[in-house]
């Protein structure tokens, strides 16, 4: 039987061992790089433009690409900076202590690059990437540890892709050491934002859901909103929780730049569970056990405080 057990051991071993493309002793090894690396820099690449070269080249680490099955691949950069001074980041979960680079080194992964051309036919590209903490064997792991985002905008020049903003480092979203990946929003005239949506919650769920908007501000990237309580994953009817969904829309207005952001709430509210719902859908849950309602939530900028949530959200009872 032990013969037989150590067999079927070995036997998975090998197989793991096959879909990361090394041995399962091999630990995975990172290159100590210059403190330059999270500074701008001239950079301009030639040719047809290549998410993972331009990560490559603002990040000159141990590079890494690792079959997972399937067809599919889990491409990373693992580096160190023994002369950077670590910072304090944006962590959404407010744990405070951290400082980035990591002391025990960084992993640093693409997560995709969006197109642009503007008004005046000019192109561009912004490509974002995922930054966790090395490790040996590659993984991501902390329901509640984030990834931290960071940004780079490639505007096309005669000479190639030139290195026009960057922001290695701008806060730390979602789970398992993953950042959400960013999606355009465009909120003016040839000004675009990225919004990442977190969902996170406790095994079994429910998750709950909130809205970051990255935006572009004096030559960086910064978070510039932050709507909490956008969506609540439903789960077993007899648990009697509430759920909800969101949706989000730039209606058309006279502002150039930064236009109001209006999110739609819309989904069910028992009076067992509150817990982030606006006010005013509370107050539709008055005297009764449960409502379907819809609730629209109006964001409008307000300078260096970023967009904030007006007042009153305007909700209503669906039948």
């Amino acid at each position: 039987m032990m013969k037989r057990l150590f067999v079927i051991v070995f036997l998975q071993l090998g197989v793991l061992s096959a879909s990361l493309g090394q041995s399962v002793s091999e630990d995975l090894k990172k290159k100590n790089v210059s403190d330059t690396i999270l500074q701008n820099r001239n950079l301009v690449l030639p040719g047809t433009f290549d998410g993972q070269k331009a990560l490559l080249q603002l990040f000159p680490g141990q590079h890494y690409k690792r079959s997972t099955g399937n067809g599919k691949f889990d491409e990373l950069i693992n580096w160190e900076c023994k002369t950077c001074k670590g910072k304090p980041y944006l962590n959404i979960y407010d744990e405070g202590s951290d400082v980035f680079p990591f002391p025990d080194g960084v992993a640093t992964r693409l997560m995709n690059v969006m197109d642009f051309k503007d008004s005046s036919g000019m192109q561009y590209k912004v490509m974002s990437f995922n930054h966790s903490e090395f490790d040996p064997e590659g993984f991501q792991v902390s329901r509640f540890t984030g990834g931290i985002l960071g940004l780079a905008k490639f505007v096309l020049t005669d000479g190639g892709w030139k290195l026009r903003m960057y922001q290695p480092v701008i806060g730390a979203y979602g789970a398992f050491s993953q950042c959400p990946t960013p999606k355009p929003l465009l909120i003016g005239n040839d000004q675009y934002a990225f919004l990442l949506k977190n969902l996170n919650g406790g095994a079994g769920g429910p998750f709950d859901g909130d809205y970051y908007l990255i935006g572009g501000i004096n030559g960086g990237y910064q978070q510039i909103m932050a709507a909490y309580g956008v969506e609540r994953t439903e789960v077993s009817a007899e648990e009697n929780m509430s759920a909800w969904t969101s949706t989000y829309t730039v209606p058309a207005s006279d502002k150039k730049y930064f236009r109001d952001i209006v999110i739609t709430l819309k989904g069910t509210a028992t009076a067992d569970d509150t817990d982030r719902l606006p006010e005013e859908v509370k107050a539709l849950l008055k005297g009764k056990k449960k409502i379907r309602f819809t609730a629209e939530e109006r964001y409008a900028y307000k300078g260096s405080k970023g967009y904030e949530l007006q007042s009153p959200v305007k909700a209503a009872l669906l039948p």
